[in-house]
């Protein structure tokens, strides 16, 4: 018991669960239907999804189709992600906001880590409750939108290039 008290990483991991916990207690209890933005979000989805499950189309056509999921600055990189995890688990709109969990635990993580990189290990971990009981961030993740999903990319971005700067001479963070 011991040990997993003084890991940081389970500690990690139970916020993690909590914010998972909190995010199926909203999601659960959310009876209202989409709002117009979420609901452009959502539908691009379970696009994205029917596009996965069909395996009557061709790698070059089904390609095409996922590209063809947002005609503007829109990446379909979210809607691929989320439409991955709703293949795991289930295609229902219960599922599709806690696929936003995805892109929560690539922000804990990166800010985690970025927290060790600038000062250290017990500020990483506040830093982390901060971010996952901050009222903006845990609306951001009881609605789909594509905001949390460019947050957490971001933060992942930042983490890569702030250790490719620290000067470890290792190439893999400039490739990511």
């Amino acid at each position: 018991m011991k040990i997993i008290l003084k890991n940081n990483y389970y500690k990690l991991v139970g916020i993690i669960l909590i914010s998972l916990l909190i995010d199926n207690f909203l999601s659960l209890s959310n009876s209202y239907p989409p709002a117009w933005d979420q609901g452009f979000h959502l539908s691009n989805v379970f696009k994205m999804y029917n596009i996965l499950n069909d395996y009557d189309m061709n790698l070059f056509s089904k390609i095409d189709q996922i590209l063809n999921i947002t005609d503007n600055y829109r990446g379909p990189l979210t809607y691929f992600l989320s439409a991955l995890f709703l293949k795991l688990f289930k295609n229902t709109y219960h599922y599709a906001y806690l696929s936003n969990q995805l892109f929560n635990i690539i922000c804990l993580i990166s800010i985690y880590e970025l927290s060790k990189v600038f000062k250290n290990k017990s500020s990483g971990l506040f830093a982390a409750l901060l971010f996952t009981f901050s009222s903006l961030i845990i609306s951001q993740k009881s609605d789909y939108l594509i905001d949390l999903s460019l947050t957490s990319f971001s933060c992942l971005n930042l983490l890569f290039f702030t250790k490719w700067f620290e000067g470890k001479e290792n190439i893999k963070y400039s490739i990511l």
